[in-house]
C-alpha cells in the first residue's frame, strides 16, 4: 500500500507546509535511460528531494533530467558507490548550495521560510568491512554534520547498513518500533553518532506493519532488514509527521524507498541557487567624467543615510 502524498484533511497536498524527503539505495544508474526512469518514479510519488546511494557515476556534477535536478558525488575514476540527490521541480529553484565530499557522502542546502534545510546523504560501509574504513566514513560524516550552519534543520539520510534494535537503553535515540530486536555493531555506530549530537533516528519511531519497515530484501527473498534511515536534529522532531517504506516504486533494486513526511514552510525565492548580486564595473571610474557623475549621484544618498 502506498502512502498517499496528499493532505487527508483538505483532499489536496499542502504545498507550503508539506515536504516529502526520501532515501533510496538504487544499486546503479549505469544503464540506458536509468536516470529518466528514476525521475519518472520519483515524480509519481511526489518526492520533493531524494537522497540516492550507489549511483555508480564518476566525478562530481549537477545535471537536469526532466523536471528534476540531479546532484551527485562519485568516485574519480571507478564506477562504484556514488551518492547524490534528486530534487523535484518544486524545490529545484530553492537549492542554494551543493557540497560533494566523496563517493559516500554529500550535502545539499535548501532555502526555507524560517530555517534553511541541510540534507546529508550518507552510504556507510557494510558490517563485514574493517574498522578503519568504518571509522574514516563516520569521521567524514561528523565533520560534514558539524560544518552545517547551526540554525539549519539538519537531516541525515541514507543507507547506513545498520540495524538498530529495541533495547530500552537506546529508546531516547531510536524509539520503540524497530523491525529488529538487537542492535548490530553498525547500528551502535549510528546510535553513537546520533546520541553524541542530540539527534534522533526517526525511521524507527513510527508504528507500521513490518512490510513498511523493511528497507532491504535478500536475493532469496527470505531475509529482510531495516538498514536505511532518516535522522533529524532534536529541535525539529515535531516537524516529522511520518517515516515509512513505500513498496510500490521500483527501479530494480534490492532496497525499498524510505519516505519521510515533514511539515515545513518553504521560502518564496524564485531561484536561490542562481541569485547573485550585480557586480560593479570599477574600471569605468578611471574616466574623470564618469567618476564625477558617480560622485554627484552618490553624495545625496550618503547625506540622507547619515541623518
Amino acid at each position: 500500500m502506498r502512502d498517499p502524498p496528499f493532505d487527508e484533511d483538505h483532499g489536496k497536498r499542502n504545498k507550503d507546509y508539506e515536504l516529502r524527503a526520501c532515501t533510496w539505495n538504487i544499486r546503479s544508474l549505469n544503464w540506458e535511460d536509468a536516470a529518466a526512469h528514476l525521475v519518472d518514479v520519483l515524480v509519481k510519488i511526489k518526492a520533493d528531494v531524494t537522497a540516492v546511494q550507489e549511483m555508480r557515476w564518476t566525478g562530481q556534477e549537477q545535471r537536469q533530467v526532466g523536471p528534476c535536478g540531479i546532484y551527485y558525488s562519485g568516485h574519480i575514476k571507478e564506477c562504484k558507490f556514488g551518492v547524490g540527490f534528486v530534487v523535484g521541480e518544486r524545490l529545484r529553484r530553492r537549492v542554494f548550495s551543493f557540497t560533494p565530499e566523496n563517493e559516500r557522502l554529500d550535502t545539499i542546502h535548501i532555502k526555507a521560510r524560517f530555517f534553511n534545510i541541510s540534507l546529508i546523504c550518507a552510504h556507510a560501509p557494510t558490517e563485514e568491512k574493517d574498522d578503519v574504513t568504518k571509522d574514516a566514513c563516520y569521521e567524514c560524516l561528523e565533520r560534514t554534520y558539524e560544518s552545517c550552519p547551526q540554525h539549519d534543520v539538519k537531516i541525515v539520510l541514507g543507507d547506513f547498513n545498520a540495524r538498530v534494535g529495541k533495547e530500552g537503553i537506546f529508546g531516547t535515540t531510536v524509539g520503540k518500533f524497530s523491525l529488529h530486536e538487537e542492535t548490530t555493531p553498525n547500528g551502535l555506530r549510528l546510535i553513537d553518532f546520533a546520541g553524541a549530537r542530540n539527534i534522533i533516528i526517526f525511521s524507527t519511531r513510527f508504528q507500521h506493519k513490518k512490510i513498511h519497515q523493511a528497507t532491504w530484501r535478500s536475493p532469496d527473498r527470505k531475509t529482510t532488514n531495516h538498514i536505511d534511515h532518516f535522522v533529524i536534529d532534536v529541535g525539529h522532531v515535531s516537524s516529522v509527521l511520518d517515516v515509512r517504506v513505500l513498496r510500490g516504486p521500483n527501479i530494480d533494486s534490492d532496497h525499498y524507498i524510505v519516505a519521510a513526511k515533514n511539515r515545513t514552510r518553504l521560502c518564496a525565492a524564485k531561484n536561490a541557487l542562481k541569485q547573485t548580486k550585480g557586480r560593479f564595473d570599477f574600471e569605468k571610474l578611471q574616466s574623470q567624467r564618469t567618476a564625477e557623475r558617480f560622485s554627484t549621484r552618490l553624495a545625496p544618498q550618503l547625506s540622507e543615510s547619515t541623518r
